[in-house]
């Protein structure tokens, strides 16, 4: 044993188990007995109960410290806890109705055995942290953990981070069991009591004990396969193996509410892929039990839509204790030790991105309404334009920003930049002309007009002066439009490396015009092609059947108005998709970062013969010849995606692009995931893999493949 191990305890309203818990989140040295509760224990009031419970956890903790090396102990019970303050709200399971169940569990912990560092959580919630943790579910974003013993309850976690969200009033989150439903058997409704000593409650019927008393009913009223004098729940599972008519009907009957409830959470909250069962009734029912639940929910059909759910419903093994890993892994993160507060966070701010085509020539109110400015504007306005774009739209923009109004003081800071200009240098200046103009905090949005370099260093400098003034962003580039100006990532160079230092800044409101594209240079609106096609390939199949249509016209820069409308439609809506609900990147498993692996390596050093939309291309046809070579995507479809690279007008190599620069750019991007690849590989157009393990050898590979094809070159 390590000094990671820890003492682990998972106590329900029926057992109590206990082990040690090794660095590998192995378990060692399983006991289980049965837990100090209203039943087992009867007439005992809650104050008896809970020093039990106090009792037996200290004592079994003292066990397992004579035999391992034992500091830290985790506890997982059920019952609910206000995350906010430790303190124990209450449990029907293990100390029924009434009064009395408000108990500093974890304090009384420390005050019976100071020698150990303690931390008590929910088990819904440690059983979220065990399942979040496993490889195979790495690539969600939300997992909900339900657990369906003697009480029902439910946690969803962010993946990605490990957070429980929970609610800033009372700390608590997903106590589903105690949610109201109706309970039938065929045409036969039954009203139950649930632990907490309401009726109606989805406990009463779905929970383990729920289903006690049901089959308890049953017997009593004669049920044939069901004998009063042995063990109930055994029968009920072997006649539901053995295809028993009346007992399944019954299963069915107590899994419907359950059905139900799992729809309802499913239907508000978007982002969880996957619900995961544990406890002792999916596991003491088996297979059975999964099946009649999904058949119950495909019924109705989530948002409307039957079909089947049963990829999104899982049943952790009976021999598993994810309980009892997540109170383990929880104890052994540091939060044990003293009291922990959880200091709930401001809710996301949200922004709009609005198309606005022709703002310019539409009349006077179109710009400033699509900027939220209103009908006057604001009586100052602080304006970073690229001079280049002021000098062919300033009149317009002036006079759209002010209205013609002479009331409206309007500053313009026009800047020349390029991609070496995205630097500490930059940004100084840029908080000169802030204090020079005298930017109100909150009141005076800078409005940034320009393209993908213009709109990071704004962006940036906006979201640290004075922690934060408010953004508008007017993308003019294509690239612009789609990528640097509609997220809320800001960066600039540094040290040689390519957006080292940055911030999530989110914008007060992004308008999109695409009248601005009509006198953008060439290669930049093919730059902007290239992060439209590298979307395209992992999110949106259409996008790139309409880049692949139309690519001759669009390289030229002369495609059909509605034809380069769609494609930036298509191209913000599928960026925005796979950024919605990960803006600050708690997840890095991100299909928007394909095209990013070599990609900032390959601009910072091939500069200034490469931008940045160029390099994402190269970067793209590494990629693609990577998944071909893998046989992950056919040969047919790598070479479309490189056949439409090259009609786009875009670059799938460099003359002075080199394995070693590839090499250093992979572990570069390594550092920025974490420690891994995270590298999309292709598997079609549309659908795409993570992977950690591209070797040197495959990237030689991939290069040779390229320059063999003796494809369109950059120089």
């Amino acid at each position: 044993m390590t000094n990671d191990t820890v003492a682990v305890f998972d106590v329900g309203g029926t057992h109590a188990r206990s082990a040690v818990l090794d660095g590998e989140d192995r378990l060692h040295d399983l006991a289980v007995q049965a837990a100090p509760s209203w039943t087992s224990c009867p007439g005992e009031g809650p104050a008896s109960l809970h020093q039990r419970l106090v009792d037996l956890i200290v004592a079994d903790a003292r066990r397992l410290a004579r035999r391992h090396t034992v500091t830290a102990v985790g506890v997982s019970l059920g019952v609910a806890i206000d995350a906010r303050t430790g303190m124990t709200v209450g449990s029907g399971p293990l100390w029924g109705d009434g009064v009395g169940h408000r108990f500093d569990t974890a304090g009384a912990l420390r005050d019976a055995a100071p020698e150990f560092r303690w931390t008590v959580v929910n088990d819904v919630t440690a059983t979220a942290v065990a399942l979040a943790a496993q490889p195979d579910v790495q690539r969600l974003r939300r997992l909900a953990a339900v657990v369906v013993g003697s009480g029902i309850g439910l946690r969803t976690i962010e993946v990605g981070t490990g957070r429980v969200p929970v609610s800033a009033d009372t700390g608590l989150q997903g106590e589903i069991g105690h949610l109201p439903t109706e309970f039938r058997i065929g045409a036969r409704e039954i009203v139950l009591p649930c632990d907490c000593g309401a009726t109606g409650h989805l406990s009463a019927y779905a929970s383990g004990r729920g289903i006690d008393r049901i089959l308890r009913l049953l017997a009593a009223e004669g049920t044939s396969w069901l004998a009063a004098d042995a063990p109930l729940n055994s029968q009920f599972a072997q006649a539901v193996a053995g295809g028993e008519r009346e007992a399944l009907t019954v299963l069915e009957a107590v899994t419907r509410p359950l059905a139900h409830a799992l729809l309802s959470v499913l239907s508000t909250d978007a982002e969880i892929d996957r619900v995961v069962l544990t406890g002792g009734v999916p596991a003491g029912l088996g297979s059975e039990y999964l099946e009649c639940l999904t058949a119950q929910m495909d019924a109705v059909g989530l948002y409307g839509r039957s079909g089947s759910l049963a990829d999104r419903i899982q049943v952790v093994a009976p021999d598993a204790e994810p309980a009892l890993q997540g109170a383990g892994m929880l104890a052994r993160s540091g939060a044990a030790g003293a009291r922990s507060w959880i200091v709930p966070g401001d809710n996301p701010k949200s922004y709009s991105v609005v198309m606005a085509p022709d703002m310019l020539a539409s009349g006077r109110t179109t710009l400033r309404a699509a900027a939220g400015l209103g009908t006057h504007g604001a009586a100052r306005q602080l304006v970073v334009a690229d001079k280049r774009v002021w000098e062919l739209y300033g009149d317009a923009l002036t006079d759209a920003l002010t209205g013609g109004s002479e009331n409206v003081a309007l500053d313009t800071l026009l800047l020349e930049l390029d991609e070496s200009c995205k630097s500490l240098a930059a940004v100084s200046d840029l908080v000169d002309a802030f204090d020079r103009f005298g930017l109100l905090r909150r009141s005076e949005p800078v409005i940034a007009v320009g393209g993908g370099v213009l709109l990071d260093l704004a962006s940036f400098t906006a979201g640290i002066y004075r922690r934060g003034v408010p953004l508008i962003k007017v993308p003019t580039t294509l690239l612009g439009m789609i990528d640097a100006g509609i997220g809320v990532k800001t960066a600039i160079n540094y040290g040689g490396h390519k957006s080292r230092l940055g911030t999530y800044s989110r914008p007060s409101r992004v308008v999109i015009d695409p009248g601005f594209l009509r006198t953008l240079d060439p290669r930049e609106y093919r730059c902007g092609l290239g992060e439209s096609i590298k979307i395209a390939v992992v999110a949106d199949a259409a996008l790139f059947d309409l880049l692949d249509t139309h690519s001759r016209a669009l390289a030229a820069g002369t495609p059909d108005p509605r034809v380069e409308s769609e494609v930036v439609e298509r191209s913000i809506a599928a960026m925005l998709g796979e950024l919605v609900g990960n803006l600050s990147e708690d997840r890095l498993d991100r299909l928007a970062d394909i095209g990013h692996a070599f990609s900032g390596a390959l601009e910072m050093s091939l500069e200034p013969t490469l931008l940045h939309g160029e390099a994402v291309a190269i970067d793209l046809a590494v990629t693609v010849m990577l998944s071909r070579n893998r046989g992950l995507l056919p040969s047919a479809v790598a070479d479309r995606i490189i056949r439409v690279l090259t009609d786009l007008g875009l670059p799938t190599i460099h003359r002075e692009m080199t394995l070693d620069l590839l090499v250093e750019a992979l572990a570069h991007t390594s550092l920025h995931r974490d420690g891994l690849q995270r590298l999309p590989l292709l598997e079609d157009v549309g659908r795409a893999v993570f992977v950690n393990d591209v070797t040197e050898a495959e990237l030689g590979e991939a290069l040779t493949a390229l320059q063999a094809r003796q494809l369109q070159v950059a120089s």
